[in-house]
């Protein structure tokens, strides 16, 4: 078998003994991560209890995100219960998961051994651990990104089983797409390989891919029609992610090495290092190397080049550019242990560069692990090294609030919040009562999906709760709602160091209406124009 006709079938070593490690590795790690969140060791984050609240309201299209993300959050707690740990269970499951769609990838394309070591890098990163704890839209994005490279690559080997591979990539990208916008991204990157890859080219005349990606994007039909159905508001929101701050250029060159540095921590500086200088080595010997090589460099170098651009512009989550990793520690492990060539690079292969980045990873690993643990005994609760600060809290508050709850209206009675949507979010996951709550804002448009469902109906004339950050007065609006208004008490929970997650409660009795308070504020902006 010549050399082409070897790297088209993409022919892998499968050492039993390395893939039996792999194996090893990711059923314990799975298992320890299924441990440690038993552990509870910090309360949700605001977008897990954002996006808990989705869940009890299911639906094909939401403000700023496709639907997924509700669905398996909605499956797991009726599964399992209203408790974070069901909340949390999905992103164990598709983070961990994750890992072994690369350990096949990297096995298919070389051979076990990289697979292992391009699993076990990508395990010892703080991303990952922070992906794969907490339930937002990381975990199940990055796992539908693994499986589609996986899928993709098989689907390019032309073998007999062409057409299975084809509906899986198919549907694979489709759920992709049904949880973050940016899966497109496979559709492009891959095409683009397609393009640049000798091998590969003449599938642009051929109907399969075309099949695949019309197929995928028709998963999309439901967001779209419901968008339609709602102003469009998920494609507002997320143009205004690409919208650049007004700035100088020194600040943006200064933001884009902000987010560059932190990277490095959450990629862990060795592996960062070693997946940037790969990859910007193999862009420079692009012609020179082999179809997997190629292929790995489009789903990881280019599109990170892309965002380290769009960077210059906006200011960027460090998570953004989570998927594109996963390509480039193959490449990583594949050159390190001599299985890949770049004859431009200036640093010679070894496995030891595979060991040292292994471990620095693993001291950054534990560290994040241990942060939720350490920090109290320590006596740092609250400090500037508080990463974890606003995750703790929430579930006193919400006690607290609840048994308030309890002592002056019925536990069914709905809640409004006129003080964000991370306090309403919080409470209505951690209040025992799990109420229905309603979020106020002055705001003309929509800015979460709090404003899509509106406030509540068919309770006028009952007594509601109020909350509001403390010691800040009832919005007039609202108050002007209800036949009278009265102050009940200030609940406040220490968090450390001073800081607190504090809110005052009214009580307020005869509610007038949602459409009545909505109109009163109305007319009192006329009046101020």
């Amino acid at each position: 078998m010549n050399e082409t006709t070897a790297d088209l079938a993409s022919p892998s070593v499968d050492n039993p003994l390395w893939s039996r490690r792999a194996l090893w590795f990711l059923v314990g790690l799975g298992l320890f991560r299924l441990l440690y969140l038993a552990l509870d060791p910090f309360d949700l984050v605001h977008d897990e209890a954002y996006y808990w609240d989705w869940s009890r309201q299911l639906d094909y299209g939401y403000f700023s995100k496709p639907p997924m993300i509700a669905w398996l959050i909605g499956l797991s707690t009726r599964l399992f219960g209203d408790h974070e740990f069901a909340v949390r269970l999905p992103a164990v499951l598709l983070g961990t998961g994750s890992l072994g769609f690369l350990f096949l990838l990297a096995r298919r394309m070389y051979d076990a051994q990289v697979g292992f070591w391009a699993m076990l890098l990508a395990a010892l990163t703080p991303g990952n651990v922070a992906m794969s704890l907490l339930m937002t839209i990381d975990a199940p994005f990055l796992f539908f990104w693994s499986v589609a490279m996986y899928a993709f690559w098989r689907l390019l080997e032309r073998g007999e089983d062409r057409g299975k591979w084809l509906l899986i990539t198919m549907v694979v990208i489709g759920l992709g797409l049904l949880t973050k916008q940016t899966m497109v991204g496979m559709l492009v990157f891959g095409g683009l390989f397609v393009l640049l890859s000798k091998e590969d080219r003449f599938e642009a005349i051929r109907p399969g891919l075309y099949i695949c990606a019309i197929g995928a994007l028709l998963f999309l039909l439901p967001v779209v029609y419901w968008n339609y159905q709602h102003d469009w508001v998920t494609v507002q929101h997320t143009s205004e992610h690409f919208q650049g701050e007004p700035v100088s250029a020194l600040r943006r060159v200064v933001i884009s090495l902000e987010f560059v540095g932190g990277l490095f921590g959450v990629l862990s500086p060795v592996t960062f290092f070693l997946v940037a200088a790969v990859g910007l080595f193999g862009l420079l010997s692009f012609r020179d190397l082999g179809r997997r090589e190629r292929y790995l460099l489009c789903m990881s170098a280019l599109p990170l080049i892309l965002v380290v651009g769009l960077s210059l512009k906006q200011r960027l989550e460090l998570n953004w550019p989570a998927p594109f990793f996963s390509a480039g520690i193959i490449l990583v492990a594949a050159w390190a242990l001599g299985r890949v060539s770049l004859p431009k690079m200036v640093l010679q292969p070894a496995e030891w560069r595979l060991k040292y980045a292994a471990i620095f990873g693993a001291l950054f690993v534990v560290g994040t692990y241990a942060i939720p643990f350490a920090l109290k005994p320590m006596g740092l609760n609250g400090s500037k090294v508080d990463v974890i600060v606003r995750l703790r809290g929430w579930e006193e508050l919400g006690t607290e609030v609840g048994a308030r709850l309890k002592d002056r209206s019925p536990e069914s009675t709905p809640m409004i919040v006129a003080a964000g949507r991370a306090v309403a979010s919080e409470l209505a996951f951690y209040m025992p009562q799990h109420p229905k709550v309603y979020l106020w804002g002055d705001n003309d448009f929509p800015l979460s999906q709090y404003d899509i469902w509106g406030g509540p109906q068919n309770v006028d004339g009952q007594d509601l709760l109020l909350v509001t950050h403390q010691n800040e007065e009832l919005p007039p609006p609202l108050r002007l709602a209800f036949a009278s208004v009265e102050p009940l008490e200030d609940v406040e929970i220490e968090v450390g160091n001073g800081r607190k997650h504090a809110v005052t409660i009214y009580q307020g009795k005869g509610f007038r209406g949602w459409s009545v308070a909505k109109r009163i504020q109305a007319d009192d902006k006329t009046l101020r124009r």
